[in-house]
């Protein structure tokens, strides 16, 4: 692991990661994905009071947390749930493009998935929530691009989400589960914002020691995010 006071190579391939332009494939499945998310919301509101009640909020994180927990209550288990909700929620409310609004959940659902190549495996999902312990890196280089962060921001906006990285196994496909996995999303952009606005965090706080790996994984490949 790396110092968290130095350099990192993790988060250095994060930072390429969400200025990358995604192929036509991703960016193809990213749309779907978008129209299913708008389709999902539409009819969330009866899901849970908790849901009902963030839906009737206009701020880009209840939004993102209310799309997020709605699509995790149809598919528990998916690290990209994050990503498209804090993209979503946050692109409308800068009136973003929508090809800019699939862009980030792109790079998002890419680099969620790398995460997940790099810790996830039976023990993980025996302690952890994956979609929001993991998720939330790759929401918050969605929010970091559709923000346009440069790299020492967007370093520090990865370091502010890995930091409030959570969510338990057991709630998994409990409405709790679902909330997590929304609250994932909406801190998400959180991070993204505080580090737009000056905020700042340790470089290796995903690969460093006592960082996000370190203290929730029982093995980590870097291999599978700087490949």
């Amino acid at each position: 692991m790396h110092n968290p006071a130095a350099h990192s190579a993790v988060a250095d391939a994060f930072v390429a990661l969400a200025a990358a332009k995604p192929g036509e494939r991703e960016l193809e499945a990213a749309r779907s994905a978008v129209a299913n998310a708008r389709r999902c919301a539409a009819q969330s509101r009866a899901a849970s009071p908790l849901i009902a009640m963030l839906a009737q909020a206009t701020d880009a994180r209840s939004r993102a947390w209310q799309l997020g927990a709605a699509l995790a209550t149809l598919d528990a288990g998916s690290t990209a749930t994050p990503a498209v909700a804090a993209a979503l929620a946050l692109g409308e409310s800068l009136e973003a493009a929508e090809d800019d609004i699939a862009a980030a959940v792109a790079v998002g659902t890419r680099a969620s998935a790398r995460l997940g190549a790099a810790v996830d495996d039976e023990a993980f999902r025996a302690r952890w929530n994956v979609a929001a312990s993991l998720g939330i890196v790759g929401a918050t280089l969605a929010a970091a691009r559709l923000l346009a962060l440069d790299a020492p921001h967007t370093r520090h906006a990865l370091g502010i989400a890995a930091t409030q990285a959570a969510g338990l196994a057991r709630n998994v496909g409990e409405a709790m589960g679902a909330l997590e996995t929304g609250k994932a999303a909406a801190d998400a952009i959180e991070a993204a914002l505080l580090a737009k606005h000056g905020f700042t965090s340790a470089v290796a706080s995903i690969d460093g020691r006592r960082g996000l790996a370190a203290l929730m994984a029982y093995r980590f490949d870097a291999g599978a995010i700087t490949a």
